[in-house]
């Protein structure tokens, strides 16, 4: 996690100088499986999750991530992201993202490094709307440099700390043709922890470019906040 840090707080003196409040967040959890748009990253097996998140008063995010799912940082993710967010009527709020995603440990996995750029309307922290086109710095011989994916989510109030989670969406990662995937799920949420339980599934197409991806797998996660 220092390191991650290391790479970011160079990156902030780009955020507009002044006298803004800026803050800190951090987050660190278990999972028993990381995916990605339906589907395994690497094999299944529990993973280890650390983030980081420099907030600016002005609506500027920068932010990063380590996730590992195997002894010795083998099957690890790098995420290192750039973010504005803007309000908008009627409830509504909009953000622009940059993010890179990078898989360095892992062979196969380099195939999958990308460069994201991601736009987001969210309405009342309830509804989400977002579209994202990413690009392969180095793509297989067969992938088209630039793909993209469009996805849906929403989140329901049970009570005080329990709610309902569902999410669409489809994605073309390779020239194959696109897929669909999906998911469902329970989420608990306190001031510091949050615990989650999902239904995740992909639709056939997507075993043709994505052997990982399964029918459906149920993923949990526990997440201590800071």
């Amino acid at each position: 996690m220092r390191r991650t840090a290391a790479l970011l707080w160079p990156l902030a003196c780009a955020l507009p100088c002044g006298a803004q409040t800026r803050s800190v967040s951090g987050e660190l959890a278990v999972s028993s499986e990381l995916t990605e748009r339906g589907a395994f990253v690497g094999e299944r097996r529990p993973a280890i999750q650390a983030a980081a998140s420099l907030y600016d008063a002005r609506g500027w995010t920068l932010g990063g991530a380590l996730a590992v799912n195997r002894a010795g940082l083998q099957g690890s993710r790098v995420v290192l992201r750039a973010a504005h967010d803007q309000p908008l009527p009627q409830d509504w709020q909009g953000q622009l993202a940059v993010q890179y995603y990078a898989y360095p440990t892992d062979p196969v996995g380099r195939g999958f490094d990308r460069w994201e750029v991601a736009g987001a309307l969210t309405w009342r922290d309830r509804l989400v709307l977002g579209v994202t086109a990413f690009q392969y710095p180095h793509p297989a011989p067969d992938t088209p440099v630039l793909r993209w994916a469009l996805d849906a989510g929403t989140r329901w109030p049970l009570g005080p700390q329990w709610s309902a989670q569902a999410a669409l969406g489809v994605a073309a990662v390779r020239d194959r043709g696109h897929y669909r995937y999906a998911s469902l799920g329970l989420a608990w949420q306190s001031t510091a922890w949050r615990a989650e339980a999902n239904l995740i599934g992909a639709s056939p197409g997507a075993r043709r470019v994505l052997p990982s991806s399964t029918p459906g797998h149920l993923s949990v996660a526990l997440t201590r906040m800071f």
